[in-house]
């Protein structure tokens, strides 16, 4: 089968400057001349740690994981951030003097956590300062402690670029070091603006990306993106598609010709075999070819290879499940299971709502982004149901309002930026910038959004279609 020629270069182009927990914990980036190596404590309890190849290594982080095996609940979170934290000091301590620490809650990959800044010297006198900063996900916990040495700025400055790429429960690091977000980087929210301000329109699938033999092309992105659309019944986001492009120009530029050929070209054979012969034989491709897909991402993804790693989570993103809507699907190819990658299109969505209704995009910065998402996860349990089933279902609604305004007079357009305005407001997303201003009540997702959630289904559904038809 024509999918099996892909796992090759799936494999052989590897890079170690990424680096995925076994375990599905974190992901990070490992600055050159680094190495990792990880322990397993018992009880669920891993340590890994990150420092440079010498004897005496002036720069380190080191990550502990506390695996729960259940969903923590959100109410624990400061419980158990004092707990490692007072272990953590306690260790510290006996090993050496703190001099000073500070602690105070800050915002990391996204999420509330507790962090600790100290300085201290070790048993032979020599100087070091960083943090320690803990932080939860949905079923793990994690201490994140960074050091270096004091006036070291080489080091100092590596050490924050680690923390700046570490993705909580993610196989892909956050990119755009200290600006990043996860998937809403500022490239790609600038990327994302461009194409709303542009009506969605797509490139020509002959259009060359990075020129070569055979050139990498628009639709070289495009038609690999919908094959794993149809083995994975997912639908891409324009996040997930732009880092895929990004990816994929990546490893074109560092491959052989054989990479730069499967690169190129393996997309569109691969979807003309899913796509062509009777439906019990596209039916036997895609269950095979997702099974080898499936395999060869996670492996890949755990092997630090970059495109790999951006396909893996997108695929599960998807089957990470955080709430079921309370209302009942009333539409045929709905769905109530909430899912990690249905909250990111609820982001991309309202960010499509605000700068097509006019407002500054420079103000929806990816920590606001990641601020708001993390409420809305949050606030999932105490939503209208209404309002739970838009978001279960936000990549066909998205899809559908993409096209709705697309093909959209001007007329039309300034009718669905009202709308949609309206509907910001009243998610308590406020006029002033990118961020919750309370609105609505209960965090500004309360049951009087579910008007304007009403809005937006019937705005979109007819409409929605993959956004990649």
């Amino acid at each position: 089968m024509a999918i099996l020629a892909l796992i090759p270069a799936l494999v052989l182009m590897s890079v170690s400057s990424s680096y995925s927990d076994p375990g599905g914990a974190f992901a990070l980036t490992i600055p050159d001349g680094w190495s990792s190596s990880q322990s397993d404590l018992g009880d669920g309890l891993a340590l890994t740690e990150f420092a440079e190849e010498v004897d005496e290594p002036m720069g380190n982080v080191t990550v502990f994981v506390q695996s729960a095996g259940k969903d923590i609940e959100v109410s624990q979170h400061k419980e158990i951030a004092e707990s490692f934290i007072q272990f953590l000091i306690g260790v510290i301590s006996s090993e050496g003097t703190i001099k000073s620490q500070k602690q105070s809650e800050v915002t990391f990959d996204g999420k509330k956590a507790s962090r600790v800044d100290l300085t201290y010297a070790d048993e032979e006198g020599v100087n070091f300062s960083g943090r320690i900063t803990v932080v939860s996900g949905k079923r793990h916990a994690m201490a994140v402690i960074a050091y270096a040495k004091v006036g070291d700025t080489k080091n100092q400055k590596l050490i924050s670029e680690v923390e700046a790429s570490f993705a909580v429960e993610s196989r892909t690091p956050r990119s755009g070091g200290s600006t990043g977000g996860g998937l809403f980087t500022k490239d790609s929210l600038k990327g994302a603006a461009g194409q709303i301000k542009n009506n969605f329109k797509r490139d020509s699938m002959s259009t060359v990306i990075v020129k070569g033999e055979p050139s990498l092309t628009y639709g070289s992105v495009a038609n690999f993106v919908n094959v794993i659309e149809i083995l994975f019944d997912i639908q891409f986001t324009e996040t997930e598609f732009l880092a895929t492009k990004e990816r994929f120009i990546e490893y074109y530029n560092l491959g052989d010709a054989k990479g730069k050929k499967v690169l190129a070209e393996q997309g569109e054979s691969l979807l003309k075999t899913l796509t062509t012969g009777t439906a019990e034989e596209r039916e036997q491709s895609r269950q095979e070819g997702k099974v080898v897909f499936e395999n060869a991402f996670k492996n890949g993804a755990q092997m630090g290879i970059g495109y790999a790693q951006v396909m893996w989570d997108a695929i599960s993103r998807r089957s990470n499940q955080l709430a079921q809507a309370k209302a009942a699907p009333t539409k045929e190819g709905w769905d109530q299971q909430i899912s990690e990658g249905d909250v990111d299109s609820t982001m991309e969505m309202l960010y499509f709502m605000w700068v097509a209704c006019g407002r500054s995009a420079e103000e929806a910065t990816p920590e606001a982004i990641m601020q708001i998402r993390m409420q809305i996860i949050q606030a999932l349990p105490t939503m209208h149901p209404q309002l739970q089933l838009m978001i279960a279902n936000a990549p066909k609604i998205y899809a559908g309002l993409r096209q709705q305004w697309a093909a959209g007079s001007l007329e039309q357009r300034f009718a669905y930026a009202q709308q949609f305005d309206a509907c910001l407001t009243e998610w308590g997303i406020g006029a002033s910038g990118f961020q919750s201003s309370g609105g609505g009540g209960n965090g500004g997702y309360s049951q009087e959004a579910s008007n304007n959630a009403d809005i937006a289904v019937n705005t979109a559904w007819n409409a929605a279609k993959t956004w990649g038809n």
